[in-house]
C-alpha cells in the first residue's frame, strides 16, 4: 500500500486500507453521514496523525496513563468506535488505576456473539448507594418507544419496571462516574445520555428488546428517524450497573433471579448464536449474567463495522424473592455526539482526546 509522502492524517490511511480491501463507504442517508472507519492503538487510543500511527512502530505510542502497555500495533475498525476485543470467552484485559491508584482493573469476555464484557468492582458502595438515593424520590413506571408493530399497546405489556433519568451534572460523584465510564470504553462522553437508574420489585422484568433503534422498525416516526439520522447515528453501547446485589454470599445467583438475559448469545449448542426468539420472556435461553453490587458489564448494540448487531438483544428477568428489589442503572454511549453536554462532561471529552495519538 503506497501513500503520499506528505500524508499526515490517519484517517486518509485508514480510507486508503479499506479501498485496497474493496471496502466502500456506506452511501449518506437522508439526515447525516456514516461515520468514517478509524485507527486505535490495541488499548483504544485513536490515532489521529500519522506520525501517532509511526510511533507505534518505536513504541513511544503504545500509550501512557490508563492506555499503558499495548503493542506496536493498530487495529482499524470500520464503523469509527472502539469496542474491546473479545479475542475469546475468558480473555480479560487489564487496565491500572482507572477505578482507584494502583488497582488492576479487569475487562472480562462473557461472550463474543453479542460482545458482552463484564468489569467487577466497577462502582463502591458509597456510588452505589448514591445513585440511588438520588434517584429514588423520582421513581416512576418506566416506559418505552413503540416501534410501529407496537402502536396502541400499553409500556407495561413489554416492561414493569420503574425508571428515572438522573442526570449527572453538578454532582461532583456523577461527575466522576461519567468520567471513569469514557475511559474504561474509551468513548468520549459527550456521546453519553444521562443514567436511566431502574428498579424492580418481585416479578418485574423488561422483556427481550434492542438498545439500539431500527429506523425499518419506526418508518412512521420521523421524530425516530431524525434522531438516528435514518440509521448513521445510533446507541453503540450500554454500560449497564448492578447497584445491589440479590442473594447473600455463597447463596446460588439464580434463586434470586433479576438477571440480564441474552438470548441469542452463542452457546455450546449454538456456537454461531441463538435462533430467533419466539418468547420474549424466556430467560433460560443464551446468556444470563446475574446481579453483583459494583459489578458492571458492556454490551454492544452495534458490530465493529457500524451495523446494528441483531444478536444483542436483551431482557430483564423477574426478580424472584418476593421481599426483594433490584436496582440497576443502563448508562447509553452513541456512536456520535449525544445532546446531554455540560461544563463538567466537556472537561472530561478534552481530557480524554488529549490521549489521542
Amino acid at each position: 500500500l503506497l501513500l503520499p509522502a506528505r500524508l499526515s492524517d490517519a484517517s486518509h490511511v485508514a480510507a486508503a486500507v479499506l479501498r485496497r480491501l474493496g471496502v466502500r463507504p456506506r452511501p449518506r442517508t437522508p439526515s447525516g453521514q456514516y461515520q468514517p472507519a478509524a485507527l486505535f492503538t490495541d488499548r483504544g487510543v485513536r490515532v489521529v496523525s500519522v506520525e501517532g500511527l509511526l510511533s507505534l512502530a518505536s513504541g513511544s505510542g503504545a500509550g501512557t496513563g490508563h492506555y499503558g502497555g499495548g503493542a506496536a500495533r493498530a487495529l482499524l475498525l470500520e464503523g469509527g468506535q472502539w469496542l474491546w476485543p473479545p479475542v475469546e470467552v475468558g480473555h480479560a484485559h487489564e487496565l491500572t488505576d482507572l477505578v482507584a491508584p494502583g488497582v488492576v482493573t479487569r475487562v472480562v469476555t462473557l461472550s463474543l456473539k453479542p460482545l458482552v464484557v463484564e468489569v467487577e468492582n466497577f462502582l463502591d458502595g458509597g456510588e452505589n448507594g448514591h445513585i440511588i438515593e438520588r434517584a429514588k424520590p423520582h421513581m416512576a413506571k418506566s416506559g418505552v418507544a413503540l416501534k410501529d408493530a407496537d402502536k396502541g399497546k400499553a409500556a407495561k405489556e413489554f416492561r414493569t419496571s420503574s425508571q428515572y433519568f438522573l442526570p449527572t451534572t453538578r454532582d461532583p460523584t456523577l461527575e466522576k462516574i461519567d468520567r471513569r465510564v469514557s475511559w474504561l470504553t474509551r468513548i468520549p462522553i459527550s456521546h453519553a445520555e444521562y443514567i436511566q437508574v431502574l428498579k424492580y420489585n418481585h416479578l418485574e422484568h423488561y422483556s427481550a428488546h434492542h438498545d439500539y433503534f431500527d429506523p425499518a422498525a419506526y418508518a412512521s416516526n420521523q421524530q425516530m428517524l431524525r434522531s438516528v439520522e435514518h440509521g448513521a447515528k445510533n446507541r453503540l453501547a450500554t454500560v449497564f450497573f448492578y447497584l445491589n446485589s440479590l442473594v447473600g454470599e455463597g447463596e446460588a445467583p439464580e434463586s434470586g433471579g433479576g438477571q440480564t438475559n441474552f438470548p441469542r448469545a452463542a452457546t455450546a449448542a449454538y456456537p454461531d448464536g441463538g435462533p430467533p426468539v419466539h418468547d420474549y420472556f424466556d430467560c433460560s435461553r443464551g446468556l444470563s449474567v446475574y446481579p453483583q453490587e459494583g459489578k458492571i458489564i458492556i454490551f454492544y448494540s452495534m458490530l465493529p463495522n457500524g451495523e446494528m448487531d441483531d444478536y444483542s438483544l436483551h431482557g430483564g428477568c423477574d426478580v424472584l424473592f418476593s421481599n426483594a428489589t433490584k436496582w440497576s442503572a443502563n448508562f447509553w454511549l452513541w456512536n456520535k455526539p449525544y445532546h446531554f453536554v455540560d461544563p463538567a462532561r466537556r472537561r472530561a471529552t478534552k481530557e480524554l482526546t488529549e490521549e489521542w495519538i
